[in-house]
């Protein structure tokens, strides 16, 4: 299925199922200044490593990629699934690779609780013959900060990778990572916005380092 509603779908997403108001996104890619990227020349779309499991979710996405080589004009593309018996020679190679990883860190946080904030004091008439008044002073607490302590927090990075080559000398000829971290997110819906980030970007003659955000619009919260 091609996803180039993608990036709408994803906020609708987030809406219905708990992802973050906010996610920032790292997007680097570069091209070969000396590669002359053929637009009528074959090329092959595949994935990266293909026993792992990175490799299986970015078979989801090869034919958003040759969506987005038609788009640019590449007019012979190609995938694995299957590749015609007959198919010309290749002038690239582009592998893909995405996946979600899970990790753990450690921080400092500050806890809170009951403090004293002032006193009250309190005066009465004492039994004793030698004693005018009898004073009590009583704390008035309130809620704030009592110290710090160390927490484990858990974050999940995921990317998409794309990595092209050139077919006879195998010489790497274009390479994009596109990643970003949340906390509570479902890995497929941030996959899916990578991809369409990456791909709305692609970009072979230019290099492209961009560290953004992106928001849902005011009043849709899906925390």
């Amino acid at each position: 299925m091609t996803r180039t509603l993608l990036y709408p779908l994803f906020l609708l997403a987030c809406l219905l199922t708990g992802c973050a108001n906010k996610l920032d996104v790292a997007l680097n890619a570069t091209p070969a200044p000396d590669y002359y990227f053929d637009h009528q020349a074959p090329v092959l779309v595949t994935v990266s490593g293909a026993n792992s499991a990175n490799a299986l979710n970015a078979r989801y996405y090869l034919k958003d990629m040759v969506a987005a080589l038609h788009g640019m004009g590449f007019k012979q593309v190609f995938t694995d699934e299957p590749l015609p018996e007959n198919h010309p020679p290749f002038r690239m190679n582009i592998a893909l690779d995405v996946g979600s990883k899970k990790s753990s860190y450690r921080y400092t946080a500050t806890d809170y609780g009951q403090v004293p904030s002032s006193s009250k004091m309190v005066c009465k008439p004492s039994s004793k013959k030698n004693q005018n008044m009898v004073c009590d002073s009583t704390p008035t607490m309130t809620w704030g900060p009592v110290g710090s302590s160390e927490r484990t927090g858990y974050t999940t990075l995921s990317t998409f990778n794309v990595e092209a080559k050139d077919a006879k000398s195998l010489r790497t000829v274009f390479l994009m990572r596109v990643s970003s971290s949340n906390d509570d997110c479902q890995d497929t819906k941030v996959e899916d916005f990578l991809v369409q980030q990456g791909l709305d970007h692609l970009d072979f003659r230019n290099r492209v380092h961009r560290n953004y955000s992106v928001t849902l619009p005011e009043g849709q919260s899906c925390k």
